[in-house]
């Protein structure tokens, strides 16, 4: 036996513990020793860290333990999206161990938590698209067992909802796997790179990715899944398994090989939307998990509209994957950092400290974008992305950015909000993991700092004009939410009222009365216990409330399928 072989062998072995462990410790969950369980979940990631850092880069080997075969392998995008994902998934385990130590079903709850990390981290390392496809079925469909674990009306709506939304993107994965596959010649990922893509593979990828990624309109299951599901399994959600959507689009539509104008602005366009529409439909929840769950939503619509940039040309798509990349890290640490928080926050007492709402500003500021936080040096990132376009992305990204920076400062504000008047003390001081909120902060402040990829960025979102421009759209929006929360709002429309008559004689400044006016639309606003733009814009609840009744039918899928199967044949 050669040295090539001993290497070929030892790189096979630790590529398939790492989905391996999961699975086993999944195994023994069904036994007496589930119970147990729980003080080995952030172990089980080892497999996943030695892996990042002693495999090197470009490694494909075969797998024959597989279903079918199968090939397992790692790449800089792969290596990336694993350390991040072994990450949120170890500091999620820390806190399932000890959220649901006394949890009679916990056995239950680890089983799926471990199935859903191995589909999780098997889909990064999957170097064909049978594998992929089959990991990703994994991960999604026990994450229904995560959603639904509480057995509340709630919960089953919510693992309802989420599971035919499921059955609906794993058909149109199925689907564009076929088609992908015949144009390719094969089920290897490389043989994707150069091969035309239809609209039709465009379309079912997206549809299916954007099941998990939360992009319009296959959303509605993000809100009460995140509100359902337990805050362990809530933060995997948001934190890592909502990337395995943005992987799948890099994987089957490779950037810088997939060059499709058409393609970029259904991207781009649908993108944008999803970044407003998750922040006005975040300010009407009242409760913390949906508030971030719009909040996700709005912030995937940007990393939608960077993957669409990345389809208008080749050399812009490699650009585009490098900075998609840098989002999702600095969104998956921010988002998975604010449900630990939240976490942190419900467990402490009655009496609210100080230092956990500034732990809670810290990843929320960066989601918002400033200076200093890893936010700022993900939107330098896209700005130069835009910038290196030219017109008219250059312009249109100096006046999108700022306006989304806004919103997601109002937005995360609001969460702060919620979080000061929820109910405290419900899981008592044990039931959150302490440490696992301060790893999780400290990854947020320094990742993107010391991490050599970033650096680049991080250098220029330090020159003077980029602070600026990344410092007043949060200011912009802090001085929104702090008029809105205050009742100093309606005086100084009264003050601005009074100057506008000293200066005017103009009969319309005299009897617009701004003060009554506003007396009268905050007052219609709280007329509803929980605020809802659809109360008072109902055109914006259309489609949720529909699709959410016509999704929870299961006739839905077959019609999905049937009319799929139409569509291919008349290609």
């Amino acid at each position: 036996m050669t040295g090539s072989d001993l290497t070929h062998i030892s790189q096979s072995l630790i590529l398939s513990m790492v989905v391996g462990v999961p699975l086993l410790l999944a195994g023994f969950c069904s036994t007496s020793f589930g119970k147990k369980a729980g003080r080995l979940l952030p172990w089980t990631i080892l497999p996943a860290l030695i892996t990042t850092f002693s495999v090197p880069l470009d490694t494909v080997v075969e797998v024959p333990w597989f279903f079918m075969g199968g090939r397992m392998g790692l790449d800089e995008t792969g290596r990336i999206f694993l350390w991040v994902t072994a990450f949120i998934w170890a500091l999620a385990g820390m806190n399932a161990g000890q959220q649901l130590g006394t949890d009679p079903h916990r056995a239950r709850f680890y089983g799926f938590f471990l199935s859903s990390m191995a589909g999780n981290f098997g889909l990064i390392l999957a170097r064909d698209m049978l594998g992929f496809y089959l990991f990703f079925a994994l991960m999604s469909f026990s994450a229904y067992g995560l959603i639904v674990h509480n057995r509340t009306d709630e919960a089953k709506k919510a693992g309802m909802t989420y599971l035919v939304l499921v059955m609906i993107g794993e058909v149109a994965l199925f689907i564009s796997l076929l088609i992908l596959a015949d144009s390719a010649g094969g089920l290897a990922m490389e043989d994707l790179a150069g091969i035309s893509v239809h609209t039709a593979s465009l379309l079912l990828l997206f549809t299916g990715f954007g099941v998990k990624v939360g992009a319009l309109p296959f959303h509605v299951w993000m809100a009460p899944a995140y509100q359902a599901a337990p805050i362990p399994a809530a933060a995997a959600l948001a934190g890592a398994m909502v990337n395995a959507g943005l992987l799948g689009w890099l994987r089957f539509l490779p950037p810088g090989y997939t060059v499709h104008p058409e393609g970029a602005k259904f991207f781009i366009i649908m993108g944008a939307a999803a970044t407003f529409y998750g922040v006005i439909i975040g300010l009407g929840k009242k409760r913390a998990g949906s508030v971030l769950a719009c909040s996700s939503i709005s912030q995937m619509g940007l990393m939608t509209v960077i993957f669409g940039l990345g389809m208008t040309g080749a050399e812009t798509g490699r650009q585009a994957a490098a900075c998609l990349v840098l989002y999702a890290v600095h969104h998956s640490l921010a988002k998975s950092s604010l449900f630990f928080g939240y976490g942190a926050v419900v467990t402490q007492g009655d009496k609210l400290s100080p230092w956990l709402l500034v732990g809670l500003l810290v990843p929320a500021m960066a989601l918002a974008g400033l200076p200093f936080t890893s936010g700022a040096i993900a939107k330098t990132g896209f700005k130069e992305l835009a910038a290196s376009l030219g017109e008219p992305w250059g312009s249109l990204s100096m006046l999108f950015l700022p306006l989304s920076a806004i919103a997601t400062t109002v937005l995360v504000l609001h969460f702060i909000q919620v979080v000061r008047k929820t109910t405290h003390g419900k899981m008592g001081y044990l039931g959150n993991s302490p440490s696992a909120w301060t790893m999780s902060l400290a990854a947020v402040a320094l990742t993107l700092w010391i991490w050599p990829t970033s650096r680049t960025h991080a250098f220029h979102s330090l020159a003077g004009i980029n602070m600026f421009h990344a410092l007043w759209p949060v200011a912009v929006g802090c001085l929104l939410s702090w008029l809105w929360n205050r009742k100093h709002f309606r005086n100084i429309f009264k003050r601005f009222s009074n100057l506008l008559k000293r200066f005017s004689c103009a009969r319309p400044c005299n009897t617009m009365h701004y003060p009554d006016f506003l007396d009268r639309l905050k007052k219609k606003l709280l007329t509803c216990k929980e605020w809802n733009p659809s109360c008072h814009f109902p055109w914006m609840d259309f489609f949720p409330k529909k699709a959410e009744k016509v999704l929870g039918r299961w006739s839905v899928v077959g019609l999905f399928y049937l009319i799929i199967c139409i569509l291919l044949m008349a290609l």
